[in-house]
């Protein structure tokens, strides 16, 4: 006689969607761990599996209760969408929710600046109002959801309503893109160490855990639970883990290089002890990535400035000489140079007369594509480039990125999704790049490039969905630069790939009976 093949949990959870196999072996083996992490390819489910989890602890706990309480961190923008598309979505018949988002411009201390009279007193009780609703925690008897904005939550007002949603809840904490706690010094890092202390249940999502290096796997597993891959503190894991040599500056300063990683085998082995992993191709009907490049070459004036740059920092753009600073990066002048412009040392912004090759690409690109696009910029002059140009020609545009107004990005996903005439959204992948829905494009364009491989690898997937369409991912490559930027990104991400992608996958598959 065999065993029934579901687990007890399973046969009786009420989910509002159907479950994918990796979800159902997730919530079967797992589902009552209080530290993992999902380390899953984005689009594959997390938020999903996140909430089943927390309505199952939720249900399971009866008049006792497990967790009454989930305390959500996540970039901007991506909070609110968990409590406002997602839980409602997911969340199972029968239970009842309450929810607040965290938005600085309603709640916080300053949200109130720089306005007229009667707005303020309109905001002020808006912000009494939110105040208020928090101060409910205490007497609901209703499973509390509170999502906070990665990005503010060093703030005092965000740490003071964190510490009353803590007190008064037993709490699943969930780290949403939980790479963005990979610095084990910074404020926002030893912050969440300390919070995560103070919960039951920890969660940490992320389809990047190491694309910026292995070594960020410390701070962010010690988000799990204290000395998760067996060491107390970061030098101690990064000797054992990281190899460096004593160089010496110019003006004889010694200083430890890294040259390299060590002990990686070992590390995949102590992160597997609280992981899932689920790669792309392990999920049936996620579409595939279809990378292409499109080569760029430079105008003559674009040359001429390149040169001059390589060989000095005083440039002559058009009738003027600019002047880029002793101290620049040439690598970024370089960069900013093949997209047609080039910025001082006072950070004002000279456009490069003559033909902008890269503009030019852009906009055959984007009339040739018969669906939406999805055009990413590392620049903010590149980003009003490509606006201008798009719209020139004759397409309805919409921006999502740091100048765009937090009240208004939600308004201009929903634009690109549902509206038939907006063409492309333009983007900055800090803002844009990751836990946003914009599958409804048929190409993304790497119009500039960045450095930060597990942004990169996010953004890519923001046009990917269970059962859609394969989906064109168009580099567009200058020599230099563009060449260099590309192949470091490459090197980190096969990196990561071995440590907590396939290599990974692979070592738990090993250990299975």
């Amino acid at each position: 006689m065999t065993d029934f093949p579901y687990a007890a949990d399973f046969i009786v959870a009420p989910f509002r969607e159907p479950p994918y196999e990796h979800q159902i072996e997730e919530f079967e083996q797992h589902v009552g761990k209080e530290a993992r992490a999902l380390l899953w390819t984005m689009r594959t489910g997390k938020s999903k599996m996140t909430i089943d989890t927390a309505c199952q602890l939720f249900v399971n706990g009866g008049d006792m209760g497990k967790i009454d309480g989930v305390l959500v961190f996540a970039p901007n923008g991506v909070h609110a969408n968990w409590l406002e598309r997602e839980l409602p979505r997911h969340c199972w018949p029968g239970i009842e929710c309450e929810t607040i988002v965290w938005r600085s411009r309603v709640a916080g201390s300053k949200g109130g600046n720089r306005l007229s009279k009667a707005a303020t007193a309109e905001w002020a009780a808006e912000q009494a109002s939110w105040w208020d609703k928090l101060k409910t925690i205490r007497r609901s008897k209703k499973l509390f959801w509170m999502s906070v904005n990665t990005e503010s939550m060093t703030r005092e007002d965000v740490r003071r309503a964190v510490a009353r949603f803590l007190k008064w809840r037993w709490c699943l904490i969930v780290f949403d893109e939980s790479d963005d706690f990979g610095a084990p010094g910074s404020k926002r890092t030893k912050m969440a160490r300390a919070l995560s202390r103070r919960a039951i249940y920890k969660r940490d999502l992320t389809g990047t855990l190491l694309e910026g290096s292995p070594l960020a796997a410390w701070s962010q597993f010690e988000l799990l639970k204290e000395g998760a891959l067996g060491f107390g503190k970061f030098s101690d894991f990064d000797s054992y883990f990281a190899s460096y040599e004593t160089r010496q500056t110019r003006g004889g300063r010694q200083y430890p290089a890294l040259t390299g990683f060590k002990n990686l085998e070992e590390l995949r082995e102590r992160i597997a002890a609280y992981s899932s992993v689920v790669t792309r191709d392990m999920v049936k009907g996620m579409p595939a990535l279809v990378p292409t490049k499109l080569r760029i070459e430079l105008s003559d004036e674009q040359r001429a400035v390149y040169a001059e740059t390589m060989k000095t920092y005083l440039v002559n753009v058009g009738e003027e000489q600019v002047s880029l600073g002793e101290r620049m990066q040439r690598l970024t002048k370089l960069q900013q140079i093949c997209s047609g412009f080039v910025i001082d040392e006072h950070k004002c912004t000279h456009v490069i007369p003559g033909r902008n090759p890269r503009l030019e690409a852009l906009s055959r690109e984007v009339y040739l594509c018969p669906g939406k696009i999805i055009i990413w910029c590392q620049f903010q002059k590149d980003i009003d480039l490509v606006e201008a140009q798009l719209l020139q020609d004759g397409h309805k545009v919409v921006g999502y990125h740091g100048r765009v107004p937090d009240d208004v990005k939600p308004l201009n996903l929903t634009a690109f999704r549902e509206e038939k005439g907006v063409k492309a959204i333009i983007g900055h992948i800090q803002s844009g790049g990751r836990g946003l829905d914009m599958s409804v494009a048929h190409k993304i364009i790497n119009y500039s490039h960045t450095f930060k491989a597990r942004l990169r690898a996010q953004a890519e997937e923001r046009a990917t969905a269970i059962g859609g369409h394969n989906i064109e991912v168009q580099d567009f490559e200058a020599p230099g630069p563009d060449e260099y930027i590309l192949s470091k990104i490459l090197e980190r991400i096969d990196i990561a790939e071995a440590i907590a992608g396939t290599g990974l996958r692979e070592f738990l598959k090993s250990l299975e009976l």
